[in-house]
């Protein structure tokens, strides 16, 4: 299915170039080409602004209408589409068929995989409700391995205001601190985000495109 999906948004894209012959488009091609075959470095000569001009109505419904992140690294100037790989419950896993994924519960960020100092499992209990709430304080648990492949776990304690649009979310623990942005739509359900997955990484901007 990831690559019948991947296959379907791949040739859409290069319809889109041959009709207007751009390098950019051909750029973009490029990079979709290599998110879903599984190359990973070609995938930083789409911009984030040439990958979200791409996804078009015609693209959603050429692609069968499949929950889509677009996903940038805050650190490196890297983007990628990446589909929804399966729903249990309220956590959606999005995969790339070279097994690079994100899982989010309620839209936030719980697990990596694949990206190298990767989040293994966030508990986020009470997150989602401070984050609709615009207010308040809660608590995180963050597990990472360490080098002896055994999983430690980091607490961050984490509060919450309401800032230009966006609900702000500030943690701190373990020497460690960072802060999530987070922009709600209809029913409080996270849009698009700024979240931080682990020293290494630091933080990714998460857009919903449904």
């Amino acid at each position: 299915m990831r690559k019948l999906i991947g296959l379907a948004l791949m040739a859409l894209l290069v319809a889109c170039s041959s009709e207007s012959g751009g390098n950019e488009n051909a750029q973009l091609v490029n990079a979709v080409k290599s998110q879903f075959l599984g190359k990973k470095a070609p995938v930083q000569t789409a911009t984030r602004e040439q990958l979200r001009a791409a996804i078009t109505p015609e693209f959603r419904e050429q692609s069968g209408n499949v929950p889509l992140l677009l996903v940038s690294s805050l650190r490196v100037p890297i983007s990628s589409i990446v589909p929804r790989f399966s729903v249990n419950g309220n956590v959606e896993t999005y995969m790339t068929t070279d097994q690079i994924s994100l899982a989010l519960r309620d839209g936030i960020l719980i697990s990596t995989r694949g990206l190298g100092n990767d989040l293994m499992a966030a508990d986020v209990t009470g997150v989602a409700a401070r984050i609709r709430a615009g207010s308040g304080q809660a608590v995180r648990v963050h597990k990472y391995l360490d080098g002896e492949n055994q999983l430690i776990p980091y607490r961050f304690d984490c509060s919450y205001a309401r800032s230009g649009g966006e609900v702000v979310e500030s943690c701190a623990g373990n020497g460690l601190s960072f802060t999530n942005r987070y922009t709600l739509g209809a029913g409080g359900r996270i849009k698009v985000s700024a979240q931080w997955v682990s020293p290494g990484l630091q933080s990714y901007l998460i857009e919903e495109i449904r």
